[in-house]
C-alpha cells in the first residue's frame, strides 16, 4: 500500500471530528484540519503549490523543485495552541512567510571568506529529505547512524543547507568540510548538565542555542577528548532529541539487564528533552565504541530489549 493510501485509511478510521488528530498532538481532528487548511492557503498565497499530506505539507513551484520542500506543523501548532482560532490566518501567514523567506535565503550571497566562517555541520532527520533529492542535490552528505550530515550556514533564526551547487563558492567539498568542522570544534560542546535516572544512569547533556550541537555525534572521539571522558570497550550511548541538544551515557561494567534499563531511562530523558523543541531531530539512541562507527538504535529496539552491548556488531 502506498503512502497516500495509508494516509487515507488512517483518516477514514477517525470516528469523530473531536477525536485526537493522529498527526498534530493536542489538536482534535477538526481543529487540525482547520490549521492545515490555513497553512496550505498561506503557502498558495505566496505563489507556490501546497499539497496537504496530513503530517506535513509539500511545497512545489518556483525554486522548490520536485519532490518539493517539506513543511511540518510542530512550531506552527505550538503557536496556534496559544491563540484564538480567529487569529490563526494571520499567525500562520506570518510564520510561513518567515519560514519560506529563510529557506530562500540561499548561501551564495556570502563571499568565500564569510561563508567559511559561518559553515557548520548539521544533521537532517532521517527521511526528512527524500533519498532522491539527497542523491541528486547533496551528493557530499555523510551518513552517521542512519542520518545524513550536511553543511549549513546560520541565517537569522534558521539554517540554510548547502547544496552541491554552492560548494564551489566554499572552495570545494573538502575545504567546506574542513571549515565547518573547525567552526564546530572551536565553538565547543555547549553548556553541560548531568541528569541521573532513578536507576542510577548518569547522562551528560550538552546544550546550546545553535543547531550545530547535535553534529558532535559525528565526531565522538574528538568530543570525548574535549570533555575529558575516558571510554571503555563498551563505548557510550548518545541521544540527539533536537539539533541543539546532545546526551551522552558512558557504558561501564553494569550487567546486561542494568544496561538495558539505562538505555530505557536515556530514551525517556530524550523524549522529555525533545518536547516543545522548535527543531526536533531524533527519538532514537545511538551507540559508539572507540574505533567503530556510530550505530543507530531505534526506540522500538530499546523498548523490546537489546542484546548485550558488548556482543552487538558495531
Amino acid at each position: 500500500m502506498g503512502k497516500a493510501a495509508r494516509l487515507k485509511n488512517d483518516r477514514s478510521a477517525e470516528t469523530s471530528p473531536e477525536s485526537p488528530d493522529p498527526y498534530i498532538p493536542g489538536f482534535t481532528a477538526s481543529r487540525a484540519d482547520l490549521l492545515r487548511g490555513h497553512c496550505a492557503e498561506a503557502v498558495r498565497s505566496l505563489g507556490y503549490r501546497a499539497w496537504d499530506r496530513r503530517s506535513h505539507i509539500v511545497i512545489t513551484g518556483g525554486p522548490f523543485r520536485p519532490p518539493g520542500a517539506t513543511l511540518g506543523f510542530s512550531a506552527i501548532a505550538r503557536e496556534a495552541a496559544r491563540a484564538r482560532e480567529d487569529a490563526w490566518p494571520d499567525l500562520v501567514a506570518d510564520m510561513i512567510g518567515q519560514l519560506i523567506a529563510s529557506a530562500l535565503a540561499a548561501p551564495p550571497h556570502l563571499d568565500r571568506d564569510e561563508l567559511g566562517k559561518q559553515l557548520f555541520p548539521r544533521f537532517s532527520a532521517a527521511g526528512r529529505i527524500p533519498e532522491g533529492r539527497l542523491s541528486e542535490d547533496y551528493t557530499y552528505a555523510r551518513r552517521v547512524g542512519g542520518m545524513p550530515l550536511l553543511l549549513a550556514v546560520r541565517h537569522s533564526q534558521a539554517s540554510a543547507l548547502l547544496a552541491d551547487i554552492h560548494l564551489a563558492r566554499a572552495g570545494g567539498v573538502e575545504a567546506a568540510w574542513r571549515a565547518a568542522e573547525s567552526n564546530l570544534f572551536e565553538a565547543g560542546p555547549g553548556e553541560l548538565s548531568v541528569y541521573t535516572s532513578p536507576a542510577g544512569a548518569a547522562v551528560l547533556v550538552c546544550e546550546s542555542e545553535h543547531p550545530r550541537q547535535a553534529a558532535w555525534l559525528a565526531y565522538p572521539e574528538r568530543l570525548m577528548e574535549v570533555l575529558g571522558l575516558e571510554i571503555g570497550p563498551r563505548g557510550a550511548l548518545f541521544c540527539v532529541p533536537a539539533h541543539r541538544l546532545l546526551g551522552i551515557h558512558i557504558l561501564g561494567e553494569r550487567s546486561t539487564a542494568e544496561t538495558a534499563e539505562d538505555a530505557k531511562a536515556m530514551l525517556e530523558l530524550a523524549r522529555i528533552l525533545g518536547e516543545d523543541e522548535i527543531a526536533p531531530l531524533s527519538g532514537d539512541l545511538f551507540w559508539w565504541r572507540p574505533g567503530k562507527p556510530v550505530v543507530g538504535i531505534s526506540s522500538e529496539a530499546v523498548v523490546e530489549g537489546l542484546p548485550a552491548f558488548d556482543t552487538m556488531d558495531g
